[in-house]
């Protein structure tokens, strides 16, 4: 076969791993799975049967296994039909984001692949924490979300204002009811503390380990501006839900998370042309790291 149509093959290949499927199934199981486990957790925990704290750490973990979902609907790669999507897409935001419409959490989402590693991306904010206050800001980084949306959202924060205002209010309306009904101690511990938990995986898996060590901006290298991860792919795989080969994630993003693997084998050769960023498996920081700290650096003047 020529090259040229290797690359036609190729091509085609590409495009439909890239199209939007009917549904995404793999994802809409993951959903399902992860609202059962959620709602199962809570059930046994207020009969007794399971202990919060333990219910406590399923719930956590299970919000973190929520994200991917949330994400392949953010960037449409659920389904093709709008409803369908945003609707699964919905059904998770329910569990982790209740007061942030779809709309909203895929304009942030957005922002982070076009500013990526830019003082302007939204994930900024907890890439570049001092040490002392990452677990914090790991945590909690759906606060400087809606802070970042608020400011920087323009026209897009008053077209969304009633959707956005109408999610907070049942969302504190169920809220301040299940105080006042006197379960306010299982709303901190299967809820509140579960999503802290679960932001904070989320940020490690999807922020500070595929994109370390965050100084090339994608605008200047997009290449640099993530990593693959590579090795201990049996392990890490499931655990980091793919996001072990997030640079093909920031080059096609409208790959469902579940088809990222089938991608790099199929431009693994194409790719290493460029300055891909391998980590190993257990490692922060890319084997070519120098390269990242030399990117900017000013040339000597004569």
């Amino acid at each position: 076969m020529t090259t040229a149509a290797t690359r036609k093959q190729t091509k085609v290949i590409l495009d439909g791993y890239k199209k939007s499927p009917v549904l995404a199934v793999p994802t809409t199981l993951i959903c399902i799975a992860m609202m059962a486990v959620i709602i199962g957790s809570w059930a046994a925990a207020l009969d007794g049967s399971l202990p919060m704290w333990l219910a406590c750490i399923i719930n956590g973990l299970a919000s973190y296994g929520m994200f991917s979902v949330i994400h392949d609907a953010s960037h449409r790669a659920i389904s093709s039909n709008k409803w369908v999507n945003d609707g699964i897409g919905t059904i998770g935001l329910v569990f982790l984001f209740p007061y942030a419409p779809m709309p909203i959490l895929r304009w942030l989402h957005i922002q982070h692949h076009r500013f990526t590693n830019a003082d302007n991306d939204p994930d900024w904010f907890t890439a570049t924490s001092p040490r002392w206050q990452a677990p914090f800001r790991w945590a909690f980084f759906d606060g400087y979300y809606m802070y970042y949306y608020f400011r920087y959202g323009g026209e897009f924060v008053t077209k969304f204002m009633g959707v956005f205002l109408t999610y907070v209010v049942t969302a504190l309306v169920i809220l301040s009811a299940a105080i006042y009904y006197g379960y306010g101690l299982e709303v901190l511990v299967l809820w509140f503390i579960p999503t802290r938990i679960g932001l904070l995986l989320i940020d490690i898996v999807f922020v500070i380990l595929p994109h370390a060590p965050g100084i090339v901006k994608c605008e200047d290298n997009e290449y640099l501006a993530t990593t693959m991860r590579m090795g201990w792919e049996w392990l890490l795989t499931p655990i980091m839900v793919y996001q072990n080969y997030h640079l093909i994630h920031h080059l096609y993003p409208t790959v469902p998370f579940y088809k990222m693997h089938r991608v790099w084998h199929l431009k693994k050769d194409e790719l290493n042309k460029h300055d891909v960023s391998y980590q190993t498996a257990f490692t922060l920081e890319p084997e070519n790291v120098e390269v990242h700290k030399g990117f900017y650096a000013q040339p000597a003047s004569n």
